[in-house]
């Protein structure tokens, strides 16, 4: 059975309660932001029927929907010949860039431009036709903001849709609109040559950013339960936390979820217990989900020991199957004498990990298998008058 609290930090005892939560596997991180993931806004699709000089400039806007955006990478249009290589700097500016709409901008003067640098993009399999995808510099727009985008091409002359006045190019999805476009010569200087109504060919690649501000994600264990509790300070159209865990020998499982507080600006306190755990070593994250699907994960930074140091225990080891090294993990609650031997399948011993005197606690060996061969072999744990076996996999 899982319990689920959400609430408002306004009761002292709640308070109170996040405040003593500080026993194993507790972990505190501040993290302000979530990528969510990656979108593709296309733009005009082409092909290109115009063109201009190398070291001309495309300008366009870019306006953020509800969430923040950071433009990542992007495919434009060249002359350049197939599988060649050419330059693209971009400049920014800030507010509505180009005094809007884009082909009544304040002339091609730089005043106000900032250069984030120049990247290498490589024609696809046309000359005059679409770049492959190539990286950005970090682009990122926040909600309802519009952020100027100048890119100066060289090596190649730049390739557009459009001729004459607007009706200019705009392109949307719900978290980001694309005005396009001017085309000028440069430098940027109010004598530079102005074309207005030039559309980008090409795409767009952003993430958008769920502004969730967590502030603290602590676990607290008792017996076979555990209590994992978060504190957000803000959040932005957040439906809620799926809660996910997983072992050395396991994936990612869902074990839970908690409804989200939507869009506040009040700290919120958030609690959920994963009862009747199975004795094992666990890492706990949450999967914060937004009203638009998008989601980040938030991994608690410590792992989660159940059973340990009050039962013996051998853990599944990690990676399964593995080549030619894995990970074994095992626990006494006693000092001891341990031995952890591995046997071939016919029960004959391969190797010895451990024989040794170990204080009670928590081990992992590294256990290298490169002179066996492919196969099932047993690990076996021995401390004292306990023995527990478990089987791992060689693949070469």
């Amino acid at each position: 059975m899982k319990y689920l609290i959400s609430t408002a930090l306004s009761i002292i005892m709640i308070l109170f309660s996040a405040n003593i939560l500080i026993a194993q596997g507790t972990s505190e991180q501040n993290i302000v932001e979530g990528i969510s993931g990656s979108h593709v806004l296309f733009a005009n699709p082409g092909p290109s029927n115009n063109g201009g000089a190398s070291t001309w400039a495309m300008f366009l806007d870019l306006i953020a929907g509800p969430s923040y955006v950071t433009i990542t990478g992007m495919t434009t249009s060249s002359n350049a010949s197939p599988g060649a290589n050419f330059s693209v700097e971009f400049f920014v500016r800030s507010g509505t860039a180009l005094g809007g709409p884009v082909s009544t901008g304040p002339g091609s003067s730089s005043t106000g431009w900032t250069s984030l640098g120049t990247v290498t993009a490589t024609q696809g399999a046309a000359a005059n036709g679409i770049s492959l995808l190539f990286n950005t510099p970090s682009i990122t727009i926040a909600p309802g903001d519009t952020t100027g985008v100048a890119m100066v091409v060289t090596g190649a002359s730049p390739r557009y849709f459009g001729t004459g006045s607007p009706p200019l190019g705009i392109y949307s999805d719900p978290f980001l609109t694309l005005v396009t476009g001017e085309v000028r010569s440069i430098p940027f200087t109010p004598s530079g040559s102005f074309f207005s109504s030039r559309e980008l060919v090409g795409e767009i690649h952003y993430d958008d950013i769920i502004p969730v501000e967590l502030t603290s994600f602590t676990s607290y264990v008792n017996d076979n339960n555990v209590a994992l509790n978060w504190i957000t300070a803000t959040e932005l159209n957040n439906a809620g936390f799926q809660i996910e865990r997983k072992t050395p020998s396991t994936d990612w499982i869902n074990v839970g979820y908690v409804q989200g507080n939507g869009t506040s600006t009040d700290a919120n306190f958030y609690s959920f217990v994963d009862t009747d755990v199975d004795y094992d070593i666990y890492n706990y994250r949450l999967k914060q989900i937004d009203y638009n699907g998008s989601f980040k994960y938030y991994e608690l930074a410590e792992t989660v020991e159940i059973g340990l140091l009050n039962n013996f225990l051998l853990a599944q080891n990690y990676p399964n199957p593995f080549n030619p090294t894995t990970i074994i993990s095992w626990k006494s609650p006693v000092s001891t004498h341990q031995t952890i031997k591995i046997f071939d399948v016919l029960g004959n011993e391969v190797a010895t990990l451990v024989d040794e005197f170990l204080p009670a606690g928590a081990y992992e060996r590294k256990f290298s298998a490169e002179k066996l061969t492919s196969g099932i072999y047993i690990y076996s744990f021995q401390a004292g008058d306990f023995i527990s076996s478990k089987k791992m996999i060689l693949i070469k």
